[in-house]
């Protein structure tokens, strides 16, 4: 542990004198917004020469308690929620994959339904299978669920350009019709 050495204010004016009515403010602010409690604990135990002893602030500091505020948290409920299977499917790509696989393959397509969170992982050569690939996958699961594919969502990123196409839009109420 460091002992530190307050030395008392100067007695004339310098270009760094603070004019303050209180000096507990004072001293709090130049311990970089330290609690009152830490700086009653620095002046009780002497672990600073020349600290006064602390007492109760008369004021707060806004810049304190700017930093003590918390964030909201996350809401512990959405305001919606899907409620059955295949009421929206999650689809993302992943790749190139480097070393590629000895069938060639470079891209993974994932599919996750965000009920049962259930995953389907296909595997591609190229991003332009990826139409083809949600069409086979479409009649797979909508032979195995009983049920239609209602939504369907991707991060909207360039990994799935071929599927966020204009194009693909087209094909995609088609298909899901």
């Amino acid at each position: 542990m460091f002992i530190i050495h307050a030395i008392p204010q100067p007695i004339e004016s310098t270009c760094f004198h603070t004019i303050t009515e209180d000096a507990m403010h004072l001293l709090h602010c130049r311990y970089g917004h330290l609690n009152f409690w830490g700086l009653h604990t620095l002046s009780q135990h002497n672990m600073v020469y020349g600290l006064p002893i602390m007492k109760a602030p008369t004021k707060l500091c806004n810049d304190y308690l700017i930093g003590k505020q918390s964030r909201d948290s996350f809401p512990k409920k959405s305001t919606w929620r899907v409620a059955q299977v295949l009421q929206l499917i999650l689809a993302d790509i992943c790749g190139p994959i480097t070393p590629i696989f000895k069938s060639k393959k470079r891209y993974l397509l994932t599919f996750i339904d965000d009920f049962s969170r259930k995953t389907w992982i296909s595997f591609l050569i190229e991003k332009s299978e990826a139409f083809s690939t949600f069409k086979n996958f479409k009649i797979h699961v909508g032979k195995e669920a009983n049920s239609l594919i209602r939504g369907f969502r991707t991060d909207r990123g360039e990994n799935l350009h071929h599927m966020n196409s204009p194009i693909f839009a087209v094909k995609m109420v088609f298909v899901c019709n």
